[in-house]
């Protein structure tokens, strides 16, 4: 059944239009490893044949035949869980078919379960719910914004967030009207601002908000530790930090504390992930845990001190631990 073909070391699940895979994959070359990727985009052009029992997987794209096995040593999971972009127009028969068949086909290359995972679905879909991970943070000793998820405007009255505070979705938004795309951003609000009637139609976060404040993205590869304060030319910056200009931003090393430090790893660990990028934000009061994103990006944080992409390489590249 299976053709004559080089075993893998490392297996990628992405997409073409993902400008972090291709930093790893260009890293991945250099150091001889031997990968496939895998984009969404092409899969339907692909000739695959997988035998569950024995874990062994056949791919062919464009006259070039890859061999997975038991031999993998890792794959990296840089498709989403689920699908959150929502379809501008009604998906036909066989958009939905090939939309829910090649998820499920995807979630079942979790048969290849003696290499590593960055991250492991099953862990990453658990990591990605905020108020999940919002009580696993606080119970780990960080602290926590007070936050009310509610779409009951006069709860809001009653709560202990303050005023004014910061509302934004209880997952990420990516929906799509015609042609444009459209993402939420964090607003800062006051209790006034959210008493339409509308405000019942869905839930959200409502937050304490954390003034002054300087952002932190902390980024973890196994056992290797990023810390990086976002500012706007080296000044605070109030509010959600991705609506300032990019060519404002600063990116700037930030200590941590042994035991800030390993609060962080204990939280990429105990949610069962490899990798995770952590929002964090500095007070008077001191720092306080935000979010973690399981599939966050990098790119725009490497500097000859922060070898982030080649971190991920040499990790995907080393023998499985277990």
């Amino acid at each position: 059944m299976f053709r004559s073909a080089m075993d893998l070391d490392v297996l990628i699940l992405s997409s073409l239009f993902d400008f972090s895979t291709d930093l790893v994959c260009g890293h991945l070359h250099e150091l001889g490893v031997n990968y496939l990727r895998i984009n969404r985009e092409t899969l339907s052009d692909s000739r695959i044949r997988l035998d569950p029992a024995r874990a062994v997987m056949e791919y062919r794209l464009q006259g070039r035949t890859w061999k997975v096995s038991s031999r993998l040593k890792s794959v990296w999971y840089r498709q989403p869980v689920f699908l959150r972009n929502t379809p501008g127009s009604p998906m036909s028969v066989e958009e939905q078919l090939d939309r829910s068949q090649w998820s499920a086909f995807i979630r079942g290359l979790t048969l290849f379960d003696r290499a590593t995972w960055v991250n492991h679905p099953k862990a990453t879909y658990l990591a990605e719910s905020k108020p999940y991970q919002l009580r696993y943070a606080a119970g780990l000793g960080f602290k926590i914004p007070e936050t009310l998820i509610t779409n009951d405007h006069e709860a809001l009255l009653e709560s202990r967030i303050g005023e004014p505070f910061v509302v934004k979705s209880v997952d990420t938004v990516l929906l799509r009207e015609g042609g444009d795309e459209l993402f939420a951003y964090s607003s800062v609000v006051a209790t006034k601002d959210c008493m339409d009637p509308d405000f019942a139609a869905i839930p959200a976060t409502c937050q304490e908000l954390l003034r002054p404040k300087t952002d932190l993205r902390i980024t973890v590869i196994g056992r290797t530790l990023y810390s990086v304060a976002v500012t706007a030319l080296g000044e605070q910056i109030d509010g959600d930090w991705r609506l300032t200009p990019r060519d404002k931003l600063r990116y700037e090393d930030h200590p941590l504390s042994p035991d800030e430090r390993r609060r962080c790893f204990d939280l990429v660990a105990g949610l069962g992930l490899t990798f995770g990028a952590i929002d964090m934000a500095v007070t008077p009061a001191g720092m306080y845990f935000i979010e973690i994103n399981p599939t966050g990006e990098w790119g725009w944080l490497e500097s000859p001190s922060r070898p982030i992409t080649s971190q991920i390489a040499q990790l995907l590249a080393q023998p499985p631990t277990k």
